[in-house]
């Protein structure tokens, strides 16, 4: 779950955490448009979006954060130039 450190400042999300990933969420100029940041990967790399809601935002960002943490699924091969004989 996503959290905040400044619990008294609701409309202005920074310094929310969500993996161990920190990202900043803040309102638009335009009317129902907020913003989200994140510095993610090696090497770091900034993503950012924008939701039509604060709840929208945290999804897309933890969304984000998600694909970039999520595990790389690996093919198993056999070794190379080893034949089995019994």
């Amino acid at each position: 779950m996503a959290r905040w450190d400044n619990k008294h400042d609701s409309d202005n999300l920074k310094g929310m955490e969500y993996r161990g990933v920190e990202y900043t969420i803040v309102q638009g100029i335009e009317r129902g448009i907020w913003r989200w940041t994140v510095s993610l990967g090696e090497p770091k790399m900034i993503k950012l979006g924008e939701g039509d809601s604060k709840s929208a935002a945290v999804a897309a960002v933890e969304c984000a954060i998600d694909k970039v943490l999520a595990p790389k699924k690996q093919r198993l091969m056999p070794p190379l130039g080893r034949n089995e004989s019994t």
